[in-house]
């Protein structure tokens, strides 16, 4: 299953967490909970 940090628009901060949109994320969150128009893979 895809998560946040196969999106390109997810940018690591550390191993724990990372920006997408300006929003601190999981880099293991589903990627079913974001937007449906948010997630574009890398």
């Amino acid at each position: 299953m895809p998560t946040c940090k196969d999106c390109k628009f997810y940018k690591e901060i550390d191993e724990t967490k990372g920006d997408c949109f300006g929003h601190e994320v999981s880099p293991d969150r589903d990627a079913s909970e974001c937007p449906a128009n948010a997630f574009q893979p890398k």
